[in-house]
């Protein structure tokens, strides 16, 4: 229980790295503390995790514990148990847990996924069967989402659809001025660098296009992972292309003002953060049509959608996004917009806020 007599909450995760659902929980921890709550993230990753940083800078209170033995699972229960709501936002995390379950039944859990995967490995369902018992409500990022969950038998656990949402930057610039870079099309690619991003797609529908379409044609990659030597090498052998490997940032400032649009290549996706804070920021996004992203990219209203692993499709959309460049404008400005009415982090957050208030 808070000292402060606010309601307090704890959100844990796997660990701090760059990632959709650990941005979220440090921007929604920022958003609650605006409401009066007492927050604080519990992380089962590394010091050196990325994101911890960005928990310091916003004074988030942050436990780091790895550890299996009694000791750090007598401290991590230690420290749960002095939190009204405790929010877990990954399988991974919930697994960390499951042996406190038992002793926090008292508390109210929250259980959120992020990603639409079934989790269908023996493991996994072992764990999700023994976890419902304690579980007072678990939420879904997407309609897919929950579907995919269904087999694990969570009928009698409450269940909602949160949409995540996002912080808007200030106004940014979506009218003719942004035309400094018309001439060259600057595609950006943010996330990790692992085989359900699929960023080599994106490379090749570009490379399937003709020496002066590429010429006029930046791909910025933004992240890094066990696949950046394959997209690296991929560049390397096709001379006409070309690639920026920035690699990991996480200041989102110098990402989506440097862009013009951004390219979502996934096999699978819950409700993109990503794709929520390019449109933000007034950039359209070509994204494949899986998971949330339809929810969020409006063919011809903030962006287009193709169909998972369609080279040419993607290059042809690539192409006529290239060739007019006051339609980038105009989609990126509707995509603002769009995000602003639909997806705020205020809305997001009072949601969950009632949902931690329900008896």
């Amino acid at each position: 229980m808070s000292t402060t007599g606010r309601q307090s909450v704890i959100h844990v995760v796997s660990s701090l790295k760059v990632g959709g659902a650990e941005r979220f929980v440090i921007d929604l921890c920022q958003e609650q503390v605006g409401q009066g709550l007492d927050v604080a993230i519990l992380s089962f990753g590394l010091a050196e995790d990325t994101l911890v940083s960005v928990c310091h800078e916003h004074h988030i209170p942050l436990t780091i514990t790895n550890g299996k033995g009694w000791r750090a699972q007598k401290q991590r229960l230690q420290l749960l148990t002095r939190f009204d709501v405790i929010h877990v936002h990954s399988p991974a995390a919930l697994k960390s847990l499951v042996f406190h379950l038992f002793l926090l039944k008292h508390k109210k859990l929250i259980y959120t996924r992020h990603g639409a995967a079934p989790l269908n490995k023996p493991h996994w369902i072992r764990l999700h069967r023994f976890a419902r018992r304690f579980i007072h409500a678990i939420t879904f990022v997407s309609a897919e989402a929950k579907h995919s969950f269904a087999h694990h038998g969570w009928h009698k656990v409450p269940q909602y659809i949160i949409d995540n949402g996002v912080r808007l930057p200030p106004e940014v610039l979506t009218d003719d001025r942004n035309a400094a870079h018309n001439d060259v099309l600057r595609l950006g690619s943010v996330g990790r660098m692992v085989k359900l991003k699929s960023q080599l797609s994106l490379l090749q529908a570009v490379s399937q296009m003709d020496n002066d379409s590429q010429s006029q044609i930046e791909i910025h990659f933004f992240g890094d992972g066990e696949l950046r030597s394959q997209l690296e090498t991929f560049h390397q052998q096709h001379h006409a292309l070309r690639a920026v490997f920035h690699g990991m940032e996480i200041n989102r400032q110098n990402i989506y003002p440097h862009i013009d649009a951004l390219v979502v290549t996934s096999s699978t996706e819950g409700l993109s953060m990503v794709i929520l804070e390019a449109m933000a920021y007034g950039k359209p996004v070509i994204a494949t049509n899986v998971g949330g992203n339809p929810m969020l990219v409006k063919p011809g209203k903030t962006g287009f959608l193709y169909e998972f692993n369609d080279i040419d499709e993607l290059s042809s959309l690539i192409s006529a996004l290239q060739q007019r460049a006051q339609d980038r404008v105009k989609l990126g400005r509707q995509a603002r917009e769009w995000v602003e009415q639909q997806y705020s982090l205020t809305k997001t957050a009072g949601q969950y806020l009632e949902l931690y208030n329900a008896r």
